[in-house]
């Protein structure tokens, strides 16, 4: 065959459908795959187990693939009239959203590079599929993967959609989670499969290495202005308008996930004011001393404030079944938010947009890295360098290497390497504490809940993320917002009425502590899960490979002794959870013949 009939044979590709989900539950996923200049022929097999419809659209040298919304049929992908497509998921202010008409997405996405105010994914094909731009929102909270397999490039949501024959666990993303609850940067928990930058757009055309943008939160202030008798009111003003913002997207009904914290109570305090129709939805967790808070304080208000409101709760073992839809829509990523499970399936079929209060804590009460970390000093008295090592000693302990294979695993030194790596590149700022947060934990750990785990049809909607909060907010004083307690602040002179109930910030001095029985008892029987699924996929030996002597004998007797099971889960749950995903995980990509 001679070279240009060789280039004018399709590549072919075999997709295969990941491996389901208990209760036919599906994340609002999208997928695709791009080659610079062969055409490509795509295979879908192994679906037919999956009770979702999917949406697909095709190129000569793209494909692209998303769920669909069961009220409407609508998908998040989009021919456009150059004979490129796009994959949008989340939304852009002032107007658009994952199901917006195609023609306002096209308009949307005319040009890539622009920065834009909201929270999203979008895979842009350029004219005749010339080229593909990955992008992601200002912070990155929209989450979007990326890989090679040959020239091609593919892309999705979830790196579950990217797994490939033969694929390998990248150690160190693995070490991050196992010690930090979040993964470094924009590693993946395998190797090859990369997070698109925070903020960044990719661009890949012809077969080289892909143009990113500089990322769009270095525009964002650097932190230390001085809290004075006007901020309350520039910082409520701001976040109402975000409000509004966010509120203008939607033409269904509203749903908001109500704790008894601050966060979610500030947006239940400004829909309350609009008289905006909404339901809220709490789901039982015992916190604090294992007290029922979030339930008891979030129906009292429903009952003063008279907006319906629901709390849901989970037989322990619906719990156990919803933990192992946790590992699998969020690809073991994160090891919280297992109760969001129960939101979701609350979920009227009316429903178009939820509220997440992620960043409202962290930039009204900056304490995610202490205010004292490590140097004991006020944060505005270290140098940006001293901030960076108080942070990587503060997150990566130590007290893992005795409990892992050294010959198996970075070190905790090389974890602070990378960290301090990253978090070099966030610099020159006051506030480069509440940034690193922002986008490592918040990002990589807590985001995971309302990206990953929400069914398609649904637009999460983030108000304390608008960009021009955003920049009000990250332009005050770290010390100062420790000090004020924004959070607090506005709600006492703005809502005053909202901050008068207990909560986990304000638990009543009367409050008796509850029972620990009942979370023991589902994290053992989440644990008796996980040590089921490793025997049925024979990858038992794996775990012990993993530990160091003294983690094989805690293995050994936690099995028979559920008090030790519970003692050693902080590191035998989290490494037993990713050998877990990584063993039962199933290839989905399939080069057929050589590229």
């Amino acid at each position: 065959m001679n070279t240009r009939s060789a280039l004018d044979t399709p590549l072919r590709l075999r997709i295969r459908w990941p491996a389901p989900v208990p209760d036919g539950q599906c994340d609002n996923f999208f997928v695709g795959a791009w080659h610079p200049s062969r055409s490509i022929a795509i295979d879908w097999t192994d679906s037919s187990n999956n009770k979702l419809s999917i949406a697909r659209l095709s190129g000569r040298n793209w494909f692209l693939a998303s769920a669909t919304a069961p009220r409407n049929g609508a998908g998040l992908v989009h021919r456009t009239d150059s004979g490129g497509g796009i994959a949008f998921r989340g939304y852009v202010l002032p107007d658009v959203h994952s199901y917006s008409q195609s023609a306002a997405i096209h308009k949307c996405w005319l040009d890539t590079t622009s920065a834009r105010n909201g929270v999203f994914s979008a895979a842009v094909i350029g004219r005749d599929g010339a080229s593909l731009t990955l992008a992601t929102d200002l912070l990155g909270m929209g989450t979007l993967y990326w890989r090679r397999l040959g020239e091609i490039v593919l892309f999705a949501t979830n790196p579950r959609y990217l797994a490939c024959p033969d694929d390998e666990p990248d150690r160190l993303a693995w070490r991050y989670l196992v010690q930090t609850s979040w993964i470094g940067a924009d590693r993946s928990l395998t190797a090859g499969i990369g997070r698109v930058p925070a903020g960044c757009a990719m661009t890949f055309a012809g077969g080289g290495e892909p143009v990113t943008s500089p990322p769009a939160w270095r525009l964002l202030p650097e932190g230390g202005k001085r809290i004075d008798s006007q901020t309350l009111d520039e910082v409520e003003h701001a976040f109402q308008q975000s409000l509004d913002r966010c509120l203008r997207l939607r033409s269904g009904s509203v749903m908001l996930p109500l704790s008894s914290g601050f966060d979610s109570r500030r947006i239940l305090a400004g829909l309350v004011r609009r008289k905006t129709g909404f339901t809220a939805v709490t789901c039982r967790v015992l916190q604090q001393g294992n007290r029922d808070l979030d339930a008891r304080f979030a129906r009292q208000m429903a009952q003063d404030f008279g907006f319906p409101h629901r709390v849901v709760d989970a037989t322990d073992r619906q719990y156990q079944s919803d933990d192992v839809s946790r590992r699998a829509l969020t690809d073991s990523e994160t090891g919280y938010h297992t109760w969001a499970c129960r939101v979701f399936s609350t979920l009227p079929d009316a429903c178009e947009v939820i509220f997440d209060g992620i960043g409202g804590d962290i930039l009204g009460d900056p304490v995610g890295w202490r205010a004292t970390i490590g140097l004991g000093l006020a944060t505005g008295d270290r140098t940006d360098e001293e901030e960076i090592k108080s942070i990587a000693v503060y997150a990566i302990k130590s007290d893992f290497d005795g409990v892992l294979a050294p010959a198996r695993w970075p070190t905790a030194e090389n974890l602070r390497d990378d960290l301090r790596g990253y978090l070099r590149t966030l610099r020159p700022r006051a506030n480069l504490g509440e940034l690193a947060f922002l986008l490592l934990r918040q990002r990589r750990a807590i985001a995971l809940w309302s990206q990953q785990l929400p069914p398609p049809g649904v637009v999460p909607l983030y108000p304390y993320l608008d960009a021009d909060y955003l920049r009000v907010v990250l332009a005050l004083s770290s010390e100062d917002k420790n000090t004020t307690k924004l959070q607090r602040a506005c709600l006492n002179k703005f809502f005053p009425e909202f901050l008068r109930y207990g909560g986990n910030r304000d638990i009543p001095s009367d409050m008796p502590l509850g029972s620990p029985d009942r979370e023991l008892g589902r994290r053992l029987r989440c644990l008796e899960q996980l040590r089921l699924e490793l025997e049925q996929a024979g990858a038992t030996a794996e775990v012990r490979e993993l530990l160091a002597l003294k983690g094989r004998l805690a293995l050994a007797v936690s099995g028979p002794m559920p008090a030790l099971a519970l003692r050693w889960s902080w590191y035998l749950q989290p490494l037993m959870e990713l050998v877990s995903q990584q063993a039962r995980r199933i290839p989905v990509w399939d080069l057929m013949g050589a590229p």
